[in-house]
């Protein structure tokens, strides 16, 4: 059987793609195939799950503030649950910022109240100088932010792609794409260079199966499939852990918000870059730390947590400056990866071939996700620009030998 688009990973960035390359032509006949048992079982599960639209980048902004948006109305106007807490989040520094900075920043301000009873401001000085930290100085709150569920967001798109017909194929390992000529010689070691060649059909582990585009949504996975085709993925591997805590004084905060309704205590970045991340439904907090210096590139198919890194890298700036972890305990923990774009961490998403690659989410998957979809459906129509949720558009660049581009800072 063969079809008009093959999307290769069923997470977030490969659900929303099949979506609006469908909803964009309904007429395409559309295959999703996925390693794992069932939609959304890979780096999306093993996500914070959470968003925000706090980026340095204005693509960045853009790009989630759109997706935000549609989420929104999916839980608000169309009455679809998909677990969406606005409790913001809550950016905690120890350098003084000012109102210049924050006016980078759509829907944040600087927040001088409500604080202290939640966070020790007062790092001693010995302290300072061991861990080489310093008390808050600033504290910053970007509203348009939150925690969403993963599960249910993934669930609206792929229960929406099964009644536009959509086909899904789990439990199937895609081994290799192949590369063939247009017109063959039937030479052996076709194709040549000089051969104007495409992929015609992936190789799964007991069968072929064709078609005339493919839309790589592979998180992680990606440069196994582009290597062999001597493209380059853009990405690298970054091992992610997430320990689950609670305690007495969490249980007692968890439900609180001092600046909204929301009923979930914020999402918060501590200085150092160690978060939390509100999980009411077991009175937790996720606590995790995006470490870049001594953790290598290194990949394995099932990544494990490590206590000590809780114990020694987490653990030690919570105890300053969150009192409410004081006694408490690991209950549950993950390990998966962000794929880095490790440039810029935008996502990068360029067509190749018949091939458009979606690479470095760098771990703002969920967040941007139906933006990306977005830019695929455009990108497969050859478009000059993406329309995003909203009215705002991305304009889209083709250059270069495997006519890729990166996403830049033209928005319209």
């Amino acid at each position: 059987m063969k079809y008009d688009v093959i999307v290769v990973g069923s997470g977030i960035t490969g659900l929303s793609s099949a979506y609006h390359l469908k909803k964009s032509d309904s007429s395409l006949k559309i295959l999703v195939i996925d390693k794992f048992k069932t939609f959304s079982q890979g780096n999306t599960a093993k996500s914070a799950a959470a968003f925000r639209d706090f980026f340095s980048l204005r693509e960045n902004q853009v790009m989630a503030q759109a997706s935000i948006n549609f989420y929104k109305h999916l839980q608000n106007d169309l009455n679809i649950d998909i677990g969406m807490k606005f409790c913001g989040y809550l950016f905690l520094f120890d350098k003084e910022k000012d109102n210049e900075f924050v006016s980078k920043y759509p829907n944040s301000k600087i927040i001088y109240d409500n604080l202290s009873e939640f966070f020790n401001f007062n790092i001693d000085n010995e302290t300072k100088k061991i861990m080489n930290i310093d008390s808050v100085k600033t504290a910053i709150l970007d509203t348009n932010a939150g925690i969403i569920e993963p599960d249910l967001l993934s669930g609206f798109y792929y229960n929406e792609l099964i009644e536009m017909g959509v086909e899904f194929k789990f439990n199937t390992e895609v081994k290799r794409l192949v590369l063939s000529p247009l017109k063959s010689l039937d030479y052996p070691g076709e194709p040549f260079n000089w051969q104007e060649s495409m992929v015609t059909y992936l190789e799964t582990g007991n069968e072929k199966i064709e078609s005339d585009f493919y839309v790589l949504c592979t998180d992680v996975w990606t440069t196994k499939l582009l290597d062999p085709l001597g493209i380059d993925s853009h990405l690298r591997p970054k091992k992610r852990q997430i320990f689950q805590i609670t305690s007495p004084g969490i249980k007692s905060i968890i439900n609180k918000n001092m600046f909204n309704n929301s009923g979930v205590f914020p999402f918060t970045i501590f200085p150092s870059g160690v978060y939390i991340r509100p999980y009411p439904q077991a009175s937790s907090f996720w606590t995790s730390l995006a470490d870049d210096y001594n953790r290598d590139f290194s990949f394995t198919e099932n990544p494990e947590p490590e206590p000590d890194f809780y114990t020694y890298n987490i653990k030690p700036i919570l105890d300053n400056y969150f009192p409410a972890a004081d006694s408490s305990r690991i209950t549950s923990s993950w390990a998966g990866y962000y794929s880095y774009n490790t440039i810029d961490y935008m996502p990068y998403i360029f067509n190749s071939l018949n091939i458009i690659t979606v690479s470095g989410t760098t771990g703002g998957g969920i967040m941007k996700g139906d933006s990306i979809g977005r830019v695929v459906a455009s990108r497969y129509k050859r478009d000059k620009a993406t329309t995003l949720y909203g009215g705002k558009k991305i304009i889209n660049t083709y250059s270069g030998k495997y006519r890729s581009s990166k996403i830049e800072d033209m928005i319209l």
